[in-house]
């Protein structure tokens, strides 16, 4: 009787293992014909930046992403989802007038030590204490590129 069970038990997970696959396989068009046939995995979505960037920015814009974004947005420009709740709203790192006028040391205290540290807002937290100095800098090169936007 276990026997029989057993058997049945494989068939059945043999059977179901060779089932017929239900995705359907990609159309290819007939000679001849003009219309296109889009595969959406194969569409890729959009860079944010129309530079490739170096290794110390994307290191920045993984930090960025996950510390700066919620306030500054995601393209820099002082409208992430905290913004509208924040009086003074976030800095728009895109005005690029504003960023070259400030010095790489000058965003690295700003980071580092928040807001506060500067005499601009309060609102805006320090980050000495959660990243690495290296970390810093690799968020103030990622910063830099929303300048030539």
């Amino acid at each position: 009787m276990k026997c029989k069970v057993f058997v049945a038990i494989l068939c059945i997970v043999i059977v179901s293992g060779c089932a017929k696959n239900n995705e359907k396989a990609p159309q290819v068009p007939p000679a001849g014909d003009t219309t296109r046939v889009v595969d959406s995995a194969a569409q890729t979505v959009p860079l944010q930046h129309e530079k490739l960037l170096s290794y110390e920015e994307s290191q920045g814009a993984l930090l960025y992403g996950k510390y700066c974004a919620v306030c500054h947005g995601e393209q820099g420009k002082g409208d992430g989802f905290n913004a509208y709740n924040l009086d003074p709203h976030p800095r728009d790192f895109s005005d690029s007038t504003y960023m070259k006028a400030l010095s790489d040391d000058q965003v690295l205290r700003t980071i580092s030590g928040g807001g506060r540290s500067v005499n601009k807002s309060p609102l805006m937290p320090a980050y000495g204490w959660t990243l690495s100095k290296q970390q810093i800098r690799y968020v103030m090169a990622y910063i830099r590129t929303f300048e030539y936007q």
